[in-house]
């Protein structure tokens, strides 16, 4: 949510303050519900803006809990939260949610400008709990899930480091050795006169290129790299891009397989707390990372307000794993549907957390072999000609 600079007015005074609010009408509402005139409103430009972990957000959810418990008030809550909390965006966010109760807001309402921030699963749990009245519960399972989440990022990030490190440094080397190494072996090669085997030939054609061209090269990466960070401003663009990210081999079956998880475990968090499965599978489409298998999602609710049952609807979508749709169809015939979809959550993450692991173990021999490639087949074109003119000389 972002922060606003107000400028005030009364009978006896004009004053500047800074207000939370996810637009400038919302702010406007705030004050005038108070008497008070608004004379400006501004977006304050704020240069801290740390992404939340997986740690910070469980650091928050265990303080919260643990005072929930304690049957302290929501908004007591968040000022002792919020007087020792060193994150600055956290502390927007605590901030925020906080003069939103303070206007008359629900806790899950509260937070839900935060959503990007603390992810969809957070709120849904608040919202669940509220009518549930549990609470403590739902924060539980979503600390549950937090952990999980945590242990799997960290291991993933812990296993990148060697193969990144090996790629780049291969990257770099092809790039030294094709653009100021390569091109000068290329002039004694020609004032030598011999025959140039088709290996050298490709690789001088390649350095050639690499040494007038390197500059646009780079610019080109950066600008292909700000077109991806950028790619969500324009929607067909971006569904290209999410639909391209599921086709690519390990990467694709992994993100579907989390992303079925994270809507059946919304899903559930849902329909526990008592919301309609129409409304619940409206708000758990929004769980999932990807972005075309969110729109797929979102037909959903459509199919299931027409009569057609969750799993059925599912099915067509083609969104969510078999495992998660058989779930679905259980949980239906069975009455237990959210005890079900838990279930499969908690499956397909375990499934997800394997086949991590697996790839992640084939990742590291196979960087060392594509980096000892690349410099053999550099070595090999240089020193071949060599060989020939040492044969030559004999």
């Amino acid at each position: 949510m972002p922060k606003f600079v107000v400028k005030l007015a009364s009978e006896e005074r004009v004053w500047t303050e800074e207000c939370w609010g996810s637009d400038p009408e919302e702010v406007r509402k705030i004050y005038e519900k108070k008497g008070i005139v608004v004379l400006k409103i501004r977006k304050k430009i704020s240069l801290s803006r740390a992404r939340l972990k997986w740690r910070d957000r469980i650091i928050f959810t265990q303080q919260f809990l643990a005072l929930v418990r304690a049957g302290v008030p929501f908004v007591r809550i968040l000022e002792i939260i919020g007087a020792r909390m060193k994150n600055p965006r956290m502390l927007e966010i605590i901030t925020g949610a906080r003069e939103r109760i303070l206007d008359g807001a629900e806790l899950s309402e509260a937070f839900r400008p935060y959503t990007r921030d603390l992810g969809v699963l957070f709120v849904t749990a608040l919202a669940a709990g509220e009518r549930s009245g549990k609470i403590a519960h739902t924060l539980e399972k979503y600390l549950e899930y937090a952990h999980f989440m945590e242990d799997i990022t960290s291991k993933i990030k812990a296993s990148l480091t060697y193969p990144t490190v090996v790629i780049t440094v291969s990257f770099f080397l092809v790039f030294l050795l094709t653009t100021f190494v390569i091109p000068r072996f290329a002039s004694f090669y020609k004032s030598a006169r011999i025959q140039l085997p088709a290996l050298t030939l490709l690789i001088l054609s390649f350095s050639s290129f690499m040494k007038a061209h390197w500059p646009y090269i780079i610019l080109g990466l950066v600008l292909l790299y700000l077109g991806y960070k950028n790619s969500p401003r324009v929607k067909p663009v971006h569904m290209w891009v999410e639909r391209a990210k599921l086709a690519v081999p390990f990467l694709g079956e992994g993100i579907f397989l989390i992303s079925s998880a994270l809507y059946l475990r919304t899903l559930s968090f849902l329909l526990e707390g008592g919301i309609p499965v129409v409304q619940a599978a409206r708000t758990a489409a929004e769980a999932s990372p990807n972005g075309y298998l969110r729109e797929k999602l979102k037909e959903v609710p459509e199919k299931v307000s027409q009569g057609e049952s969750l799993s059925r609807a599912l099915e067509e979508s083609g969104a969510v794993e078999e495992l998660g749709v058989e779930m679905v169809r259980v949980g239906e015939g069975s009455g237990q549907l959210a005890e079900l979809l838990f279930q499969g959550a908690d499956y397909l993450e375990k499934e997800f957390e394997f086949k991590v692991r697996r790839y992640l173990g084939i990742l590291e021999p196979l960087t060392i072999l594509f980096l000892g490639v690349v410099v053999g087949i550099m070595l090999l074109s240089v020193y071949l000609p060599i060989f020939e003119l040492a044969r030559g000389v004999r």
